[in-house]
């Protein structure tokens, strides 16, 4: 039935605002929890650079530092690819943030049990689109 032909005590209006509710719960979960990822990530790659930049300038040399450089730079290209080559999308940080989130929506719906099909079904049912319900990582920031 459409959603203008509903009325407004209907059971499905009401399981439709509870699993919206619960999917958006997810989405801000898995957000929050990809937001720390990165900014750990952050913090490593800092921290690489500070133990790099020591070693280079007071510990040991250039010499010593370079072939190591060399192999960590070329390490991440070689992650880069190796990501391209699972996930047939672009090396770029916004769709690894976007892989990310999803992987971790799937495993929070698994985690709670969440019906998404069931979900799908009533937002068809009510007219209503499927990409309302679906945030993306950029809109919370």
């Amino acid at each position: 039935m459409p959603f203008h032909l509903a009325s407004e005590n209907d059971p499905r209006l009401d399981e439709l605002a509870q699993l919206q509710r619960e999917k958006e719960e997810i989405d801000r979960i898995a957000r929050r929890q990809v937001k720390n990822m990165l900014w750990g990530a952050l913090g490593a790659f800092t921290l690489q650079s500070a133990v790099f930049f020591r070693l280079t300038f007071w510990d040991l040399s250039w010499d010593v530092m370079e072939p190591i450089t060399f192999f960590v730079t070329s390490s991440s290209l070689l992650a880069g690819f190796f990501f391209f080559v699972l996930t047939h999308r672009d090396p770029s940080y916004r769709d690894l943030m976007d892989t990310l989130v999803r992987n971790k929506q799937q495993k929070l719906m698994q985690k709670k049990q969440f019906n998404e099909e069931r979900l799908k079904e009533l937002q068809m049912q009510c007219c209503i689109p499927s990409y309302a319900s679906q945030k993306t990582f950029s809109k919370d920031h």
